[in-house]
């Protein structure tokens, strides 16, 4: 007896917690590393407006952290604003005024770019709520050119991000900064022989992904190599083979 013949499977889409989408490299590091100490370890990293696009497509995901030096970041936020997601735009001070036109063309908030890892996990909980996340140096402002955009409802209300003074002091770098359970995963797979291909086939991540993460391995490992990173690791006890 023939069996019946079973749909097409669906896409699979990938569970991560942000996405941070910029072609501006050394923005990308600084706020990856934030993201990581905040606890998004299973971040993607679009350095395309097509990337992005990718990505948002195939990842139930739609908080993304957009940056850069403006307007470099326009492509990206409308990129994430047709797809319906929800976009948090991180400014340098001196582009602040910016503000205003990130919101205007979608944003879910705007905040200066170095704003601190708890501050910026605070401020991606509250977009992801629903709220609008402003600098409180700019909320009045822009509540009164916006009245009707940001009149107060349990839906659309505005938040401010989270005192950097109750921040905790990073640790100083290169020592004493403990992997994430992710940059093991990883080191544990490097350990094993993986390519950073294999790596991303296995976790479900693109390669761009794991090279960042592979980056902040070395750096807090103090590692130039993948066996030197492997055999540190091993050193302090965050990894068993």
């Amino acid at each position: 007896m023939r069996g019946l013949a079973e749909p097409p499977s669906r896409p699979h889409r990938r569970a991560v917690s942000a996405i941070l989408a910029t072609s501006d490299e050394p923005f990308r590091n600084r706020v990856l590393e934030r993201l990581l100490a905040a606890g998004y370890e299973d971040l993607e990293v679009a350095e395309l407006p097509a990337a992005l696009a990718d990505l948002l497509r195939e990842s139930k995901q739609t908080l993304v952290i957009v940056g850069g030096t403006w307007p470099d970041p326009q492509a990206f936020l409308r990129v994430a604003v047709n797809a319906g997601a929800l976009p948090l735009v991180l400014l340098d001070a001196s582009a602040l005024e910016a503000e205003g036109e990130a919101l205007a063309m979608g944003a879910r908030g705007a905040l200066q770019s170095d704003i601190p890892a708890s501050s910026l996990a605070a401020a991606l909980a509250a977009v992801d709520a629903g709220l609008i996340v402003l600098e409180p140096s700019a909320r009045a402002l822009l509540l009164s050119a916006n009245k009707d955009r940001f009149a107060p409802t349990p839906a659309n209300s505005v938040a401010e991000p989270a005192t950097p003074a109750v921040e905790t002091p990073a640790p100083s770098p290169r020592k004493g900064r403990p992997l994430t359970s992710r940059e093991r995963e990883i080191l544990s797979l490097v350990a094993s022989g993986t390519s950073n291909k294999g790596i991303a086939r296995v976790l479900s991540v693109s390669a761009n992904t794991v090279k960042f993460h592979l980056a902040a391995v070395f750096d807090k490992l103090n590692a130039a190599t993948r066996a030197e990173a492997v055999a540190e690791a091993i050193r302090r006890g965050e990894l068993s083979l």
